[in-house]
Order: C-alpha cells, then structure tokens, then sequence
C-alpha cells in the first residue's frame, strides 16, 4: 500500500527530471526509473515508437485488460527552478505534479498490490512521453497499431479539483499554404500576394465563429495559432502559411470543418492548399453507465462530497480510443495551474485519490465473482 512519505519521495525523484517532449534522454531516464518501482513479477514491455517511448506493464499479458491506466510523464518547458519539488504543508509545487506526474507512483503502486492479490481483474499501467505535442507516437501507436484496447480505460489526465469529465473536445489542426507571384512593391500588380487570401480567409473564419470564441461554451471555436511570409516591406510576398486550430464537441466532426475551409478557399482554389495536421475525435461517456455510476459512488464515499460532472475543453491522450468506444474515466485530484510557474497538487487529496481507484479496482473483481 502506497504511504504518503512514499508517495512524495517518487514524486521528487520524477520532477527531478526534466522531462520535456523532446528532451529524449530524460524521458528515457524517466521510463528506467518507473520500470525499476515495479514489480519485477510484472509483465513488462518498453516500446520505442519514432520519438516516444512507451511502457507497459500489467499483471498479464493481455492487450485487452479488464482495466487499463494510461497516464504520461512528458511536461512542457520550464524554468530550471521548477523541476525542484517544493512543499508547503500538504501542497507540493513544481512542473508536471499536476499533469501529471501525481499519477505515477499510484499507478505503479496499483499494479503491485494486483500483482499479489488472487483473482485481480488484469490492469495495465501504460506510461508515454509524447502526450504534450499529440500523442501520436505514443497512445495513438497503442490504439491503432498495438491494438491495446482495455475494457475501461482510466487517464487522470483532466477533470481538475474532483470534476468528473463526461465529454471532451476533438482538435483539428491544418496548415493552409497559400503561393503567389513577387514583384517589387511599386508594381504590385505584376505580381500576386500569398497574404492576401489568408487574410481573407481569416476574416470569414472570424466572422463565422466570432459568437463562439467570445464566451465558454460547448459549441466549435477556431485559433489561428501562426501565420508567416514575406521577406521584405517593399516585395510582394510569393509564399505565406497559416496555421489554425479547430476544438470541437461531439456535435460536430471533422469532415464538415474540413469541407468548411475547402468551400471559403474555392475563390482562391488556385493558390491555397489546405493539409491536416494535429487531428483527434473528441470523447463522451454516458454519466448513466453503471460503470460511470460506480466509479462516482465510490470517488463520493471516499472523499465524502458530491463529485461534480463537466466538459473538459482541452484535449488528452483519451482521444485515440475514441474510435473503439471504450468507457473512459478521468478526473483528478485536487491540484491545478497546469503549464504555470504555480503548478500544484494537494498531497492529502492525491492520497484519497489513490484509495478511490484502489476500491474501485477491487469492486471490478467482485462484481465479476458474482456472475
């Protein structure tokens, strides 16, 4: 059983590692010290896919567990300072406790006591380190290719402050390249801008989803994320690009945004190419399920406070197995500021937390005794 003292030491000893996406040694040394907590009488594999790496390692050989826990030990950059745990009291600051290095030595501590138990339901705790720029080395590679399709899959990865999420957004990213003619800029009619069509295409984009951009709300929201071209002030540029980002709820799909695009870029057919980037279907699970029923019962009695249902407007690893329908679970401990130089966890709430999965787990087992 996984003792607080326990607990805060693994957790230093992982945000001592700066494990930033593309920061491939350390994501390797973070994976060696993960597999080294285990059970040696675990089932173990390490996987290297283009840049990710991935772990596995169950209490069988199984792809299709009864309970899979996926969770990811990639952060975004920050300040040295912050790959230093700091405590106060029972909150501990520093990058990645919040997203989401909390959720290792529970899983780590989950898989070893199932180990040793007779008749566990078979787990699979999967560590990736690609999650932050897409996952698409990582959990898409398991979803797809791998095919490791849990029966109920659990991603502490959303649902901040005890907030379970029900639904979460898709992404669609696209790149637009748009080719024009240069000319000098005293003779712009001999040449033809490449900015100019995006502009446009900017301005339209805009006034389509100017209502759904300016407040929070479950609807399609657009971001033009970058633009770039030209060289000079007095040349007529010849090449732009444009890159937008689409978050959509399960109303909407990707097919109509892209068939959007290409009908406000038909008047300029001629240059402008539209290509996907980033894509990923968005999440919903029924709060009526009897398995979402139980997972809140339980969370409910441990913490002994309503657990509150949400929408979660970012998006995680969870989106690759959408397509496979499986029941997805996913909410946190008390923590936040995720990305921020204030990232925190709420160490007594991550410990509560633990024993919500470790009763839950068990109720799996003995409602399948019953049958």
């Amino acid at each position: 059983m996984l003792k607080k003292v326990e607990f805060i030491k693994q957790l230093k000893e992982l945000v001592a590692i700066p494990t930033v996406t593309a920061n491939l040694e350390a994501n390797q040394r973070a994976i060696n010290i993960i597999n080294s907590m285990i059970s040696p009488k675990a089932s173990i594999k390490i996987i290297e896919n283009g840049k990710a790496k991935i772990l596995i390692a169950s209490n069988s050989k199984s792809l299709s567990p009864r309970v899979g826990y996926l969770v990811h030990v990639d952060v975004v950059a920050a300040p040295h300072h912050l790959f230093s745990l700091r405590q106060e009291k029972q909150i501990v600051f520093g990058r990645g406790v919040s997203d989401m290095k909390f959720s290792i030595p529970i899983g780590v501590a989950l898989l070893n006591e199932l180990i040793e138990q007779k008749n566990a339901p078979t787990f699979s705790f999967v560590v990736t380190t690609d999650e932050e720029i897409g996952g698409f080395d990582g959990a898409s590679y398991l979803a797809n290719i791998l095919k490791w399709r849990p029966k109920i899959l659990i991603v502490p990865d959303g649902g901040d402050n005890l907030q379970f999420v029900c639904a979460s957004k898709g992404v669609a990213q696209f790149l637009i390249e748009s080719s024009g003619i240069s000319a000098h800029a005293s003779r712009v009619w001999q040449g033809k801008s490449a900015i100019t069509p995006l502009a446009r295409l900017i301005i339209e984009l805009d006034k389509r989803y100017k209502k759904n951009n300016s407040a929070q709300g479950w609807v399609t929201t657009v971001n033009f994320g970058e633009i770039t071209g030209g060289k000079s002030t007095n040349q007529v540029c010849d090449r732009a690009t444009l890159k937008i980002d689409f978050r959509y709820p399960e109303t909407d799909c990707l097919d109509r945004i892209k068939n959007e695009l290409d009908e406000i870029a038909q008047e300029y057919a001629n240059q402008l190419t539209i290509t996907p980037l980033s894509t990923g279907q968005p999440t919903f699970i029924d709060p009526e399920l009897p398995v979402v029923k139980d997972f809140l019962r339980v969370f409910q009695e441990t913490y002994q406070q309503k657990i509150n249902i949400q929408d979660n407007y970012g998006a995680s690893d969870a989106r690759h197995f959408a397509p496979y329908k499986i029941p997805v679970l996913m909410i946190k401990p008390l923590g936040g500021d995720i990305h921020m130089e204030s990232e925190w966890l709420d160490v007594g709430s991550t410990m509560k937390f633990y024993q919500a999965l470790r009763t839950f787990i068990n109720e799996i087992q003995k409602q399948a005794n019953k049958r």
